[in-house]
């Protein structure tokens, strides 16, 4: 097993430890184990082979032996014996705004629930709101969560998604028997939690589905396949970590049609296959018909698009959510590339949480080609990060300056993660904050506080001359926690207010600035800046989960800060101070 892998079988051990009702300890251990796992530079095997995995913080002789038992065998006793005590369907409770590990595993086990119906049947009778430290507050989110999801599917972010598409892809494109082969669905749309990985497959002529079967048997984490019904459906895998993957297999001549409706929201295709009537034609995954019944070719999707007159239309926007008027009236945006962006202005060193060193920080950012990088360490409240104390924050913009004098390549920002107390007050004084070159200020504590108090909270932050970008504005962790309740909103409005920059933190746990509320942000004028927050090297490499977010939200280059050249980005950030100090 890779790292990745190895990591979603623990978050997921995780969450079924604290449904199971498991103590917050033990609960913590699973998940933190998946975060040192996710931020290694090597592959576990290697530490394991060496003797090393002892070594990683946290990981004592239990963690351990699950560990090396994934590695080597690709399964996990202990996680079947959990999926059979806990029913996984409870794992989709951390969707829920309000909802981390305590608050489930109190909703499951006082509630006795065992399946999804159950609790929505419980906040509609109002026995939520009179279990022991839940309100009326979660009551009314779980409500609303039932209101607007449109189906009963685990869902499971990109952090697992996309390695397994891409590995998938990758082993399929090694196959001589398959001639063709793209992801689709969810996963290539950019969504920011997948129901299911999706691909689209023409086998060669030497090829057979019974050959292709045998071959996926030799992928690592498939745990079964089934057929479906009919003999021309999709291949079914099951996986170890709960995420089903389809595979679709098509003919040469259906491949590009099959790829758009595959990868499309049900309602873009909808649209698509209306316009095509509309010229006369018939469209389907087999293809578009004129009326005479013959196929037009189409050798790519580009060629579909065409044929309809309309201008191709990126995979992240096929949502039907105004992409279809935007393309008729020739008003699509330019969307992101990743090859714009220029750093990354939310990392973590060795001086507190981070794993490397600021040397190590920025040779890697110069190999990915960017200008500079922000070096952004925890401040003194959260002492379990190793936040640093303002002599030891000294100290590190000291070793920044000489670094930037002496290296020649990357430029490393001065700057802070600070902490945004329960009152909206920053966790360091005024004046050390005013020296430093960029500032984040996020949220770390007191998730509980209404929504009132929370958007005050983050609004009065915004306010203060040195804050430059507010990080993981909604403190949602996809997948084990839920985001605390604000006005997202007003949110928006008071950067726009001060011209402040939110984040969208490209971490696949986070994508926070939600997908949702992004397109508002552009919209009202926003910047934005598309960041890792990355504890490790390996976690720089998140960027692009961030770039197909933002994507997502319809933006530009011209509307992320961190496309700018290094002077304009220097400039941007002193205007915030000049602006909010006169």
């Amino acid at each position: 097993m890779q790292n990745w892998e190895v990591a979603a079988a623990l978050e997921r051990m995780a969450g079924l430890l604290a449904l199971k009702g498991e103590n917050d300890f033990k609960v913590r251990a699973y998940s933190q184990a998946a975060r040192q796992v996710i931020r290694l530079s090597e592959p576990l095997a290697v530490l394991i082979d060496e003797g090393r995995l002892d070594r990683l913080p946290g990981i004592g002789k239990a963690l351990r032996a699950k560990i090396e038992e994934l590695v080597a065998t690709g399964q996990s006793a202990f996680l079947a014996r959990l999926e059979n005590e806990v029913p996984p369907e409870l794992l989709a409770l951390f969707a829920i705004p309000g909802v981390g590990y305590k608050t489930a595993a109190a909703l499951v086990q006082g509630l006795r629930l065992s399946n999804m119906g159950e609790l929505e049947r419980a906040a509609q009778n109002g026995r939520v709101r009179s279990l022991p430290g839940l309100g009326g507050a979660l009551e009314r989110n779980i409500i609303a969560y039932f209101q607007e999801r449109s189906r009963e599917q685990e869902l499971f972010h990109r952090g697992v998604a996309v390695p397994l598409a891409e590995q998938l892809r990758r082993y399929l494109e090694e196959l001589p028997l398959v001639k063709l082969y793209r992801t689709a669905g969810e996963v290539r749309r950019g969504k920011e939690a997948v129901a299911a990985v999706e691909g689209v497959a023409v086998l060669s002529p030497a090829g057979g589905r019974e050959a292709l079967i045998r071959a996926l048997r030799g992928l690592p984490w498939a745990a079964s396949i089934n057929q479906a019904e009919r003999e021309e459906g999709p291949l079914h895998l099951e996986t170890l970590f709960g995420l089903p993957v389809s595979l679709h297999l098509v003919s040469e001549e259906a491949f590009p049609a099959a790829l758009v409706k595959l990868t499309a929201s049900a309602e873009h295709w909808e649209r698509l296959a209306g316009r095509a009537r509309e010229f006369g034609f018939t469209l389907t995954g087999e293809g578009l018909r004129d009326a005479a019944g013959r196929g037009l070719p189409l050798h790519a999707e580009e060629d579909l698009y065409r044929a309809l007159e309309l201008p191709f239309i990126p995979p992240e926007l096929r949502e039907d959510e105004g992409e279809w008027e935007a393309a008729l009236s020739g008003r699509l945006p330019v969307l992101l590339e990743a090859e714009q962006i220029r750093g990354d202005l939310h990392l973590h060193s060795d001086w507190s949480d981070g794993t490397a060193s600021l040397e190590a920080i920025a040779a890697a950012a110069s190999a990915m080609g960017y200008a500079y990088a922000a070096i952004t360490d925890h401040s003194p409240a959260l002492r379990i990060a190793g936040g640093l104390t303002p002599e030891k924050l000294r100290l590190q913009c000291e070793a920044i300056r000489h670094l930037n004098e002496t290296n020649g390549g990357c430029y490393l920002f001065t700057g802070m993660e600070v902490n945004i107390n329960s009152d909206g007050s920053l966790d360091l004084p005024d004046k050390l904050l005013a020296g430093l070159e960029l500032v984040v200020a996020s949220v770390h504590s007191n998730f509980r506080q209404s929504r009132a108090e929370m958007t005050g909270r983050l609004c009065r932050a915004m306010e203060h001359p040195s804050v430059h970008i507010i990080g993981h504005p909604t403190g949602r962790l996809l997948g084990s926690r839920g985001g605390y309740q604000v006005d997202e909103e007003a949110l928006i409005r008071q950067a726009a207010a001060t011209g402040t920059i939110i984040e969208i933190n490209a971490s696949p746990q986070r994508l926070d600035l939600p997908e949702a509320h992004i397109r508002r942000a552009r919209d009202a004028g926003v910047r934005l800046a598309v960041s890792t927050d990355a504890h490790s090297i390996a976690t720089m490499e998140d960027m692009p989960y961030g770039v197909t977010a933002a994507r997502r939200g319809w933006l530009e280059a011209g509307q992320v800060v961190n496309t700018l050249p290094l002077p304009e980005l220097r400039a941007l950030l002193r205007k915030k101070q000049l602006s909010r100090k006169g």
